[in-house]
């Protein structure tokens, strides 16, 4: 009569209890380890000497001023500003990308216009904007600057791994990538889940990075 049985008895493993706290502790611990070294994680400080410096044109204006002295104190020739196209008030503004407005504002700063290349963007650019202007940045060193070998990113927060990541991989591997992430002060980084914008912000990047890193195709 087996073979017309409606149920039957099988043997599954299962946790016990130890088990099931050990989970839970692995669980804790992992979020901790998560808590506090996220950041420093996403927001590297390993700059390669290059005498490029390459600026997200995106950045706010405190992180533009941070940008200019590291330009003066770190002896750069050149600072290239990566833009895109303003998602907010381009036609109530005479820049039409983030990075016309970094040179203005660096221009009102004291730098001097000789110092200054933007690369930008030109078009819509719906996905991946980021590689987009690490491409945009490629082919302009290719024209004007052939004989580079390395440059060092400045971005901001956790925004720095991932830009470093992309702006790479754009560029190849016979360019070197350094990065110069400056503190986002929009929350306290060491208390980052204590605030909305910092908790959105981490999560964000963290979500950000693992898919550039693991899904992102060329």
């Amino acid at each position: 009569m087996k073979r017309f049985a409606v149920f039957n008895k099988k043997e599954r493993w299962g946790f016990t209890f130890f088990g099931r706290v050990l989970i839970l502790v692995l669980f804790i611990l992992s979020g901790l380890l998560y808590v506090k070294c996220i950041v420093p994680f996403l927001s590297p400080d390993e700059p390669v000497g290059a005498d490029i410096l390459v600026v997200e044109g995106f950045i706010p204006d405190y992180a533009i001023e941070e940008a200019l002295d590291i330009f003066r104190e770190g002896n750069y020739r050149l600072m290239i500003i990566s833009g895109k196209p303003r998602v907010k008030g381009a036609h109530l503004s005479q820049y039409r990308d983030d990075g016309e407005f970094t040179a203005a504002y660096l221009l009102k700063l004291g730098l001097d216009e000789r110092f200054i290349r933007v690369v930008s963007i030109t078009g819509e650019v719906k996905k991946d904007r980021t590689y987009a202007a690490a491409l945009k940045l490629k082919e302009w060193l290719h024209s004007n600057e052939p004989q580079v070998k390395s440059v060092d990113l400045v971005s901001i927060g956790c925004h720095s791994r991932r830009s470093r990541y992309l702006f790479q991989l754009a560029l190849g591997d016979d360019m070197e990538v350094g990065i110069i992430s400056i503190e986002n002060k929009g929350y306290n980084p060491k208390r980052w889940w204590k605030s909305s914008s910092g908790f959105r912000e981490v999560t964000k990047e963290t979500i950000a990075w693992f898919y550039a890193r693991f899904f992102f195709r060329i």
